[in-house]
């Protein structure tokens, strides 16, 4: 058994629960690979004298932690602008509802992200997603929903693409035009939905791995969603959805429905949604960033999530809000 590489003197986390031990931790362990592949992992006192006398690289943790990559299933980190002032308007009471009704929030993000060329947009969200991988994460989905438009969607999802091309992380791309209405559609939802369902879907043409839609009061609702869905089916695309962050529109029961991969925030879901979930298999993705910005106090309900069986995962939710 050839080794290239080994750490020593680390704990490690194999995710793999033992002994009332949710995280499978080997304290005082080491993990040697052999190019991609992990060839040999356990603790020190186990470890083949032989083999790690022939290894070329050999790093001492220290005692520091080494887990599986991470995965950010839940990111809008291409885009162009930023919304710094908004933040001070949090700061001064203002919350997330009243600012979007404002012209705030995402509208003021596709203006800018329009005028965006895919170079600069990689440009910008390059740095960003540097960040993410110096905290571990090694997979990352990334989603449209600052174009509004059929080409700055799907420039924004070549931009995407591009990153996993140039850095070190797998890339998954969603397409979210149904993300807000463009102002271009003030007044006119159906009409936008239309351009979405009969439009923008069967352009993606392999630019998108998955359909997303923002089912909410200040979003689309739920009779729109299931259009978007219905769509997104007959392109042969899963969905997830932005789900009861605000209210409880019946979201997650509806992404349920369509066999949803993932609803995502969960704030203001009840039980009957819950159940969908768990009956579905559908992920609940819980964003705390966002919750925590934007000074939300109802928690999801996380002991029904995990009385139901509803898988959760965490994300960060990163994006110019």
């Amino acid at each position: 058994m050839a080794w290239d590489t080994l750490w020593i003197n680390a704990h490690i986390a194999t995710m793999q629960p033992a002994n009332g031990d949710p995280y499978g931790s080997i304290r005082d362990g080491a993990i040697a690979t052999d190019g991609d592949d992990i060839a040999w992992i356990g603790p020190m006192g186990d470890l083949p004298t032989e083999e790690y006398r022939k290894t070329e690289f050999v790093y001492n943790a220290e005692g520091r932690w080494i887990t599986p990559g991470l995965v950010d299933c839940h990111s809008h980190i291409v885009y162009g602008g930023n919304r710094a002032g908004e933040f001070e308007q949090r700061l001064e009471g203002a919350t997330y509802e009243e600012i979007s009704r404002a012209g705030g929030g995402i509208v003021s993000t596709v203006r800018a992200t329009r005028d965006a060329s895919e170079d600069a947009l990689v440009a910008a969200a390059t740095p960003r997603v540097e960040a993410l991988l110096a905290e571990g994460v090694t997979t990352l989905e990334i989603k449209s929903g600052y174009g509004l438009e059929t080409e700055t969607e799907l420039r924004m999802l070549s931009a995407a693409r591009r990153i996993g091309e140039t850095l070190p992380v797998s890339v998954a791309t969603s397409f979210l035009g149904a993300h807000a209405l463009p102002p271009e559609f003030a007044d006119r939802a159906d009409a936008y939905i239309d351009l979405v369902c009969d439009e923008m879907i069967p352009a993606l043409n392999g630019h998108a791995d998955a359909v997303d839609a923002f089912c909410e009061n200040i979003g689309f609702t739920r009779d729109q969603t299931r259009r978007v869905f219905e769509a997104a089916k007959a392109a042969g695309l899963p969905v997830k959805l932005h789900a009861e962050q605000l209210t409880d529109m019946k979201g997650a029961a509806l992404a349920a429905e369509y066999g949803g991969l993932s609803a995502d925030h969960l704030e203001f879901v009840e039980a009957d949604g819950v159940e969908a979930m768990a009956r579905a298999g559908t992920v609940a993705v819980l964003l705390p960033g966002a919750f925590y910005f934007l000074r939300e106090t109802k928690l999801p309900p996380l002991d029904l999530f995990r009385e139901k069986g509803v898988g959760i995962a965490i994300a960060s939710d990163s994006n110019p809000g």
